[in-house]
């Protein structure tokens, strides 16, 4: 079944900048510090397209679970005794994944654009970061490019539409040795308890190009684009957090007929609009083919963007 939903963006992905600039700050950005999902959560887009979703209404339906939604000061683990589990599978890597609701809808595909509620605890119970933190009905998430980290894209994948699952996350699929500053502890497990609620078609889908308008932005008033300024998080299957034009505050700029960044997004940039939201995957034809880049993009790769316009001259 298809509806029309309204969502929130975020911004919780890991990048890449191809700017002059961006290579000089490459190695003080390979060492920063990812934050939680509703730290760096910034905006409300209009709705955007189509959503794959099951026949009920998706919502929470076991009545433990509805405080989590209501109340982020429930220890987790002093009411999980109430949870009714329905299935049960352990990863070969050790992620857990218990059901408290199993659908037979189908499984995401990597590069889909998923519609999430969640809540993210410790072991300990407490719980940390969730999407009503953001006052957000749900968190848009892409597929298999380290949006939050491997383990939310190892387990996500074998969960279905209209699923409810408890997922605990190794601490080498989470935030490892480091942790996360003062909110998680070194060597940590991640206790994760996430609804799929659908499935979002892409805005646009063409010339190897896929992209979701989180934010339309405003018309531009300039005959002819002569600078673009914006931020940018990018990241690929294989290396997470490069750099974050967000963490440094260091917004980028393009010129039109600049070519150090890909084709793609030269494509994107040309056509921005002052306040556009948008995420982007890029084919490898249309990014950095056969060559990649450096040490940051593997031959063939392809690329996700999480863009945001500034300014458009």
């Amino acid at each position: 079944m298809k509806a029309h939903i309204k969502i929130a963006a975020v911004f919780f992905s890991l990048i890449f900048c191809l700017t002059a600039c961006d290579m000089v700050e490459r190695k003080e950005a390979k060492s920063t510090e990812v934050k939680p999902i509703s730290d760096v959560a910034d905006d409300t887009p209009s709705s955007i397209n189509t959503i794959e979703q099951p026949n009920e209404d998706s919502v929470f339906l076991d009545t433990s679970l509805v405080s989590l939604i209501q109340d982020t000061n429930v220890n987790v683990k002093e009411i999980s005794n109430e949870f009714k589990f329905t299935d049960h599978l352990q990863t070969k890597s050790g992620i857990s994944i218990d059901w408290i609701k199993k659908s037979n809808a189908r499984k995401p595909k990597k590069g889909e654009l998923l519609m999430l509620e969640y809540r993210l605890s410790l072991p300990d119970g407490k719980i940390i970061d969730g999407n009503n933190r953001m006052k957000m009905p749900y968190l848009p998430f892409v597929l298999g490019y380290n949006m939050q980290n491997k383990g939310w894209d190892e387990a996500l994948s074998y969960m279905t539409v209209g699923d409810l699952a408890q997922v605990k996350i190794p601490a080498y699929l989470a935030y490892g040795k480091k942790g996360l500053g003062k909110l998680i502890p070194p060597d940590s497990e991640n206790w994760l308890f996430v609804k799929l609620h659908g499935i979002v078609s892409p805005s646009k889908d063409s010339s190897g190009v896929r992209i979701w308008e989180l934010r339309s932005g405003e018309p531009t008033k300039v005959e002819k684009i002569s600078k673009v300024k914006f931020h940018m998080i990018a990241s690929t299957e294989s290396k997470a957090n490069v750099f974050n034009t967000y963490t440094s505050n260091f917004p980028v700029t393009y010129t039109p007929g600049q070519r150090n960044y890909p084709k793609g997004l030269r494509k994107v940039l040309n056509n921005a609009k002052i306040g556009q939201h948008l995420f982007i995957i890029l084919d490898s034809e249309v990014a950095f083919g056969p060559e990649g880049y450096l040490d940051l993009v593997r031959p063939n790769e392809q690329v996700f963007y999480n863009l945001k316009i500034l300014e458009v001259d």
